[in-house]
């Protein structure tokens, strides 16, 4: 699938320019985007406001910089991980489990996901091209679906859009749980492995059936 490349100034590479974006990171994780000043960004990466301007137009430009990386990079998993030759229940539990791969292994990248471009007061501009990524991930699940619900004749009867939301969500809740620390006492001994397994199977499982009824 074609991905949505970062937009990126040459200004945004280097050392110093790596510095800004990990002390940016940091503070945006802790301290949330909107309460997060340019000073404290230098001031976090040891660099004057002269050198972070030298790099980065504003503070949009960074925040635009982390998220799109953070983006592309789940992205470029499931381009790896999933081929459109493959049946299309295949890549449903793929994508989803590359996408449990992304959570767990990269963590922090995830968690910048988490920061809601939305209700943020970002230039139009950056909210389409966060837009285009986000469809661009959405995109695997939804296609393997249409091609499922076109093959077994369902495509009347469901909407692949709202049913590939209906499993992103299932999933993304159980990240959002284990984030909120509602992983314990009675249900410690559930992995996350094991609850995502399960819902995948859930899904795939109202497919197939609704395939034999019809």
């Amino acid at each position: 699938m074609k991905q949505t490349k970062p937009v990126q100034h040459d200004r945004q590479a280097g050392p110093r320019a790596e510095r800004i974006l990990r002390a940016a990171r940091r503070l945006f994780l802790t301290k949330g985007y909107q309460r997060t000043t340019i000073r404290d960004i230098c001031r976090a990466a040891r660099l004057s406001n002269g050198t972070l301007y030298f790099h980065f137009k504003n503070k949009d430009a960074i925040y635009a910089r982390i998220y799109e990386e953070c983006f592309q990079f789940l992205n470029d998993m499931l381009e790896q991980a999933v081929s459109p030759d493959m049946p299309p229940l295949d890549r449903i539990e793929i994508s989803m489990k590359t996408y449990l791969q992304y959570f767990v292994e990269h963590r922090e990248m995830w968690d910048m996901l988490d920061v809601s471009y939305r209700r943020l007061s970002l230039p139009q501009e950056l909210i389409q091209r966060f837009d285009a990524m986000l469809q661009t991930f959405s995109s695997y699940i939804c296609t393997a679906v249409q091609d499922y619900l076109t093959k077994t004749g369902l495509t009347e009867r469901y909407d692949s859009r709202e049913l590939a939301l209906l499993l992103i969500a299932s999933v993304d809740g159980l990240y959002y749980d284990l984030k909120q620390g509602f992983f314990e006492d009675s249900i410690k001994s559930l992995s996350l492995d094991r609850l995502a397994a399960g819902q995948i199977e859930i899904f795939k499982t109202f497919l197939t059936a609704s395939a034999k009824e019809r």
